[in-house]
């Protein structure tokens, strides 16, 4: 079970066990409170008889004068069960019979405790009830999940033979200096559909599991000199100081492909772009001299993008990876200055 898989059941799992549990205890509350009820009425059933025959070894039995006391009325006297029943040939006094505290706070905890097993128990069948409901109610949307990432995958399956095709003959065409304009514009599209092949296939992996130490530096400087091909005109200002991460390798590297990548698609001519690694306060930036954001807290979210040549993916694939690695990411940008990526490292910096 995918994480998203996993919230979605969870979380519904959650409302309808709270849900039902909370009926449920109402439930077992109103019949706790008929329980102690007729176990009351009982024992004031057994007073009347004990006011008849006064053989009553369970209660306390006195003499009390009338007052404004109300006869064969239950009372709760010293956190017991009492009550004041007439005398024949007696017009001053009751007889006064008492059902002690300590038994009655006995039965009353036999009786919550008899409720309370009765809760736990129906509780944890509906928990079992809840999960098996979340799991049918989950069953579409997996299906449906599954459907779109067959298709992504068989998508992803037919790309390869095309952009193999177009990387080989452009490299064979860069030596020609006559097209070279045309092969540079053929190299920067392929390299938008392997970003995108890319992109693509980190949505589909599952990357809580496998973790590895490695240097941040090297992803940097390998992705650099990717791109500086690419991008010849962009100048490169790298803080070249060593950290060491554990987490997942190709995720994180994912991360790093795309900000740079998209530091140096958007960015001016004769821009450039500047690497700062803070091996105290476990934080890269990575900023750009390029056009900026008009929106950046909308940078992250699915689909949105600023340019006619974006597929806003790219970002969400970076805020989900970071997500998911636990990497805390900010972005500061102004229109016409550039952006700032920040990633807070700490959780995964190998101490």
């Amino acid at each position: 079970m995918k994480k998203y898989e996993f919230e979605s059941f969870f979380k519904s799992l959650l409302l309808f066990w709270i849900s039902l549990g909370l009926f449920l205890a109402i439930i077992i509350y109103l019949d706790y409170r008929d329980a102690v009820k007729t176990m009351e009425e009982k024992i004031f059933t057994q007073m009347r008889i004990c006011s008849f025959d006064l053989n009553c070894p369970d209660f306390k039995i006195n003499f009390t004068i009338k007052g404004d006391k109300k006869p064969s009325v239950l009372y709760r006297v010293d956190g017991g069960l009492g009550s004041y029943f007439p005398m024949p040939n007696s017009k001053e006094f009751y007889l006064s019979i008492l059902y002690p505290a300590v038994k009655y706070n006995i039965k009353v905890d036999a009786i919550r405790k008899e409720h309370i097993l009765h809760f736990v128990i129906l509780f944890l069948i509906l928990g079992i009830i809840s999960a098996l409901f979340s799991l049918y109610a989950l069953y579409p949307m997996r299906r449906a999940f599954m459907t779109i990432e067959e298709f992504i995958k068989d998508i992803l399956h037919d790309f390869n033979t095309p952009i193999s095709s177009i990387v080989l003959n452009s490299s064979l065409l860069e030596k020609d200096k006559k097209n070279r304009e045309r092969v540079d514009r053929i190299l920067k599209s392929s390299q938008t559909i392997l970003s995108l092949q890319e992109n693509l296939k980190s949505y589909l992996k599952d990357i809580q599991s496998k973790r590895e130490e490695f240097d941040i530096l090297d992803i940097i400087i390998e992705k650099k000199q990717t791109l500086q091909k690419i991008y010849p005109d962009i100048a490169w200002h790298i803080d070249k100081q060593s950290l060491k991460l554990y987490t997942h390798k190709d995720a994180f590297s994912r991360i790093i492909t795309n900000l740079l990548s998209n530091a140096t698609k958007y960015n001016k001519k004769g821009g450039s772009v500047t690497i700062k690694i803070d091996t105290k306060g476990k934080v890269l930036t990575i900023s750009d001299t390029g056009k900026g954001f008009e929106n950046p807290k909308r940078a992250f979210k699915r689909f949105y993008t600023e340019d006619e040549r974006g597929l806003g993916i790219g970002l969400h694939i970076v805020k989900k990876l970071c997500d998911e690695l636990k990497i805390g990411i900010e972005l500061k940008s102004k229109i016409g200055e550039g952006s700032t990526f920040t990633l807070k490292l700490a959780k995964v910096t190998k101490r």
